[in-house]
Order: structure tokens, then C-alpha cells, then sequence
């Protein structure tokens, strides 16, 4: 690496039919202003492109849209000002999901900041308050017919294998991408050896970060930005 390289972070949105769009976006604004390359890529069942390109995610979360999210960071990786070894991740929601994904998957992340994710693809399904209807449309099926492909894609089967010191951060009132979700990544990386800490906002909604107390919006963010530092350096 170069003395006038950049350290990068991915950041994977939520959904997984959001998208990266013309609105601002202030965990992005606050990485970037701390000296951060932040790559805010669209993956396959990303919202915008069409119905085709957002429904090509069904049944194939982990597959293809991890393929689509690594070839964008390696493509951003060819410019001579960015840093391969200085690479992060940064997700919540069905970005959380990806984070806690990835990090099972590769060792190239250097840190991981993982937000409400969806971490175990069995116990979301039963208690998500949206898993019931929500769960056979993403997935494909009803939770007997499925069972095989919730393990086969869960990031709680592959994180006995992650060595990526991770921060996770999950509001204890969530509903959508429940508590226990983040408790089971912490327990997950814990046994791994893995560098972890997982900080709980009280009372906090899985829309915390939109409308949740300020002062733990600004808690939020200060630790994402402080973990990055520490790991990355920038």
C-alpha cells in the first residue's frame, strides 16, 4: 500500500430490496467526513432496477448478491489510491445480514460493523414479527420445506470460521430483526476466538437510527466510526 492509499468501507443497505439512492444518508456522510472510502453498491434484489433485478435475491440470499457486493469492492480496489488491506464492512438489517455473512465467508475484511442483522435464518423465520409472511416469500417456503436451505445460508453455520473483529449493534426493543438475533452472533463469534463486542440500546426499535433517542444515534455512530479507527487507521 501506498502512503496516499484510502482505507474502504462496504456498506451493505438494508431490505434487501433498498438501495443505495439520491437521499442522504448519514452514517455514510460520517464515515467518509472520518476519512473513509464508503462503496454504497446496489446488489442484485436491490429496489430501482426494476422488478426482474429485485426479485432475482428470492431464495438465493448469500449467493449472488454476495458475489454482486464482492465484484463491486474488487473493482473499486483497482484504483490506485484505494487500500485492499485497509477493507471493512458495514451493514444492519438485511445488511447486518450480509455483514455476519461475509465474515464466515472471507477473511479479507479487516473490521466488520454489524447492525440488527438477520444472523439465524431458523430462529428469525419463528419470531420476527413479519417472519411468518415475510420468511416463505424470501426464502422460499414454509419452514419444513425449506430447513435445509435456512441452514445452508444462515451466517450462524459459518461463523465458527470468522477471524474479522466485529462490533455489533442491535436496540433491545427491536421487533423486526429481534434481540436474539445479535445475541447469537455475539455468542457465535465469542466461541470462534473471535474479536467481539455487542452493544444494546434500551427501548430501541429496529428504526432507531431514523427516529430513535438522539443520544443513542450519536452513541451509535461514534462507536461504528471509533471501531473503523481502531481497525483501519484512517
Amino acid at each position: 500500500s501506498s502512503s496516499a492509499s484510502v482505507p474502504l468501507i462496504l456498506n451493505v443497505h438494508g431490505g434487501p430490496h433498498g438501495n443505495h439512492g439520491y437521499s442522504f444518508n448519514a452514517g455514510q456522510q460520517l464515515m467518509a467526513a472520518a476519512g473513509y472510502v464508503v462503496v454504497a453498491a446496489n446488489p442484485r434484489g436491490s429496489g430501482t432496477y426494476g422488478r426482474v433485478f429485485a426479485e432475482a435475491v428470492l431464495g438465493d440470499w448469500g449467493g449472488e448478491d454476495w458475489a454482486d457486493l464482492q465484484a463491486v469492492l474488487d473493482t473499486v480496489l483497482e484504483n490506485d489510491w484505494a487500500d485492499r488491506d485497509r477493507t471493512a464492512i458495514y451493514g444492519y438489517s438485511y445488511g447486518g445480514y450480509m455483514t455476519s455473512w461475509a465474515i464466515g465467508q472471507t477473511d479479507r475484511f479487516k473490521a466488520a460493523v454489524c447492525g440488527a442483522p438477520v444472523f439465524n435464518l431458523k430462529s428469525f423465520y419463528g419470531t420476527s414479527d413479519i417472519g411468518h409472511v415475510w420468511a416463505p416469500v424470501q426464502w422460499g417456503g414454509s419452514f419444513a420445506e425449506i430447513e435445509a436451505f435456512l441452514v445452508e445460508r444462515s451466517p450462524s453455520t459459518w461463523i465458527h470460521r470468522a477471524t474479522t473483529p466485529t462490533l455489533i449493534v442491535h436496540g433491545e426493543e427491536d421487533h423486526r430483526c429481534p434481540i436474539g438475533q445479535g445475541e447469537e452472533m455475539f455468542t457465535g463469534l465469542k466461541q470462534a476466538g473471535c474479536e467481539v463486542e455487542f452493544v444494546r440500546y434500551p427501548g430501541s426499535s429496529h428504526l432507531m437510527l431514523r427516529g430513535g433517542r438522539l443520544s443513542y444515534r450519536i452513541d451509535f455512530y461514534q462507536r461504528v466510526i471509533a471501531w473503523f479507527d481502531r481497525h483501519l487507521g484512517a
